[in-house]
């Protein structure tokens, strides 16, 4: 194909948005392939009898730097900062997130097995690549690890945590020093912890602001209801659900990357041709409407213990009080699955009812008014081996076809949206160059 093809974007979420607008404003020819009929993909809002739902949790922590310059400047007065309020339900007693470095709010006898084990296990010395189970118990000690580490990290990945190494720990699991552990024990403020200690939100209308923000002005861009089926690598050409031909120089895709490897099945000698051996976990994310207020002020509880079925519970009104109709409450329950096998929601909701009754979320007698269950499909990527070993070869084989593969899903990541956004940016300055 000439030089004269558009850059092929596949995929309106934040990756591809914050491509195609980098694009635009250099004046490259860019068309962007969405599958559903609006932007966003998973950070949309659904809007059900007064209620908005966002896809779960999406909360914006931002660091220092460009993209949060420029989220900060041009949502200026619509976002509110919020100072994380957290905590971890286990044993009947909310313990304030990290439970790392609050574990001293559990019972004492618990207190002293998870201070006992800590100064056990820093006497010992962490392994060459540990599996995540290895890595838990060197670093935070036995009783740590086996009363949230071990159980709540099973129930998010679904996978055999043996498995699973450890290098998306570094950014994402608080670790305190030895002597904050030690003032944790002691029930001491040991100070705040981890990526989302902070973070903002829209004041109002849920989080599809910030795509919708993206993609303002980009609208002729945008070919929505356009599914890709196929790509023909050797013709740089991509084939839509309607079996139209659409011809490209660059493409950059944020779909998942297996499937991404599925639709471009003439690609040879790349490792990862086996997609299926790239693994991950799905979630259904059950929004519900009440008809008065929920009895917690946390935005998210995090629920390690397998009597729960759901391993997070967030509040919706607790980031923004415009997400329901006066006087209503709103809350999120995360349930992790395998891929195709999807909780009923029948019986999954009689559980999850009952289960923030025991928790002491919702009083007796609270009704749901509005309910949405949002599925995805694609939530945590599961950091196996196979992946450590070979993603960077398949992203770099990606690459020699003129493909760049980006996004928390296309780059195949545990990530934030501002990194998503940071590597639509990235993406449209590679091609550029």
């Amino acid at each position: 194909m000439s030089h004269r093809e558009p850059v092929v974007i596949i995929g309106a979420g934040l990756a591809g948005l914050s491509a195609a607008r980098a694009l635009r404003r250099a004046d490259v020819e860019v068309l962007v392939l969405e599958r559903e009929n609006r932007v966003g993909g998973l950070c949309r809002t659904e809007t059900v009898d007064g209620f908005a739902f966002d896809y779960t949790g999406h909360l914006l922590h931002l660091r220092e730097g460009r993209v949060r310059d420029m989220i900060i400047g041009e949502l200026a007065g619509k976002l509110t900062e919020h100072v994380r309020n957290a905590s971890v339900f286990l044993k009947e007693t909310y313990v304030p997130f990290p439970i790392q470095a609050n574990f001293g709010s559990l019972r004492p006898d618990l207190v002293k097995r998870c201070i006992r084990d800590f100064r056990r296990a820093a006497k010992a010395v962490m392994p060459v690549d540990p599996s995540f189970v290895r890595w838990a118990r060197t670093q935070f000690g036995d009783t740590l690890a086996e009363l949230f580490m071990i159980p709540y990290n099973r129930k998010l990945y679904v996978h055999p945590l043996e498995e699973m190494e450890t290098s998306w720990t570094s950014w994402s699991i608080p670790r305190p020093t030895a002597g904050e552990m030690e003032m944790a024990a002691g029930g001491e403020d040991s100070g705040t912890f981890g990526y989302n200690a902070a973070f903002h939100y829209p004041t109002r209308g849920g989080i599809e602001m910030l795509p919708m923000m993206l993609a303002d002005g980009l609208d002729d861009l945008l070919a929505l209801n356009t599914g890709v089926a196929r790509i023909d690598v050797g013709r740089k050409v991509v084939v839509t659900d309607d079996n139209r031909e659409i011809g490209y120089r660059h493409l950059i895709s944020t779909v998942p990357l297996p499937d991404l490897l599925k639709m471009a099945p003439n690609l040879s000698g790349l490792p990862g041709m086996g997609a299926g051996r790239l693994r991950h976990s799905s979630v259904m994310g059950y929004c519900l409407g009440l008809d008065g207020p929920v009895l917690r002020d946390e935005h998210w509880i995090y629920f390690p213990e397998a009597k729960f079925p759901f391993y997070r519970v967030g509040v919706f009104t607790n980031f923004s009080a415009d997400l329901a109709p006066e006087g209503a409450s709103s809350l999120y329950v995360e349930v992790a699955h395998r891929p195709g096998e999807p909780p009923g929601n029948g019986s999954m909701e009689k559980q999850i009812m009952e289960g923030l009754k025991s928790a002491g979320i919702i009083p007796p007698g609270r009704r749901v008014v509005a309910r949405r269950s949002l599925a995805m499909p694609y939530a945590y990527v599961f950091y196996n081996r196979y992946r450590k070993d070979h993603l960077d070869g398949i992203l770099a084989g990606l690459r020699e076809h003129s493909i760049l593969s980006v996004g928390r899903y296309g780059a195949w990541e545990y990530s934030a949206m501002e990194d998503a956004i940071r590597w639509g940016i990235e993406a449209a300055g590679e091609v550029m160059r």
